[in-house]
């Protein structure tokens, strides 16, 4: 298979290209699964990450929320709207499989950029200001 994703210098990079890749996905992703409120956390993530600076603490908030959506964590809370929502998929659809793609692929750059020792993250960080 192709890696689509070559070596970058440092997870944030890796994270960003994802995100500037997926944008449209995500975005589609999360309104399908979480309405107009996953719809705008989306934003606030993708948003977020297209600034020249380090991504902020509500950025990686938002990207964990993000996560956590795609990955459906709370479909079991009926008290949440993943929950209706996805009542409403067929897990026949195509759409399912790939919001199962764009969660494992933002997963593992959120994952790697998470993983990186702090220095190294700020590091990176002054380096692409």
């Amino acid at each position: 298979m192709f890696d689509l994703y070559p070596n970058f210098t440092s997870g944030l990079d890796a994270l960003r290209a994802y995100v500037q890749d997926q944008r449209d996905g995500l975005l589609e992703a999360a309104d399908l699964l979480g309405g107009s409120a996953g719809l705008r956390l989306a934003l606030t993530a993708t948003d977020g990450l297209a600034q020249r600076h380090p991504p902020t603490a509500r950025t990686l908030e938002a990207c964990a929320e993000l996560l956590d959506l795609l990955k459906l964590e709370h479909v079991h809370d009926p008290s949440r709207i993943e929950s209706e929502r996805f009542a409403l998929l067929d897990p026949a659809w195509p759409v399912v499989e790939e919001i199962c793609l764009l969660a494992d692929g933002f997963c593992d750059v959120l994952d790697a950029y998470m993983d990186e020792p702090e220095t190294h993250r700020e590091q990176s960080s002054q380096v692409a200001a």
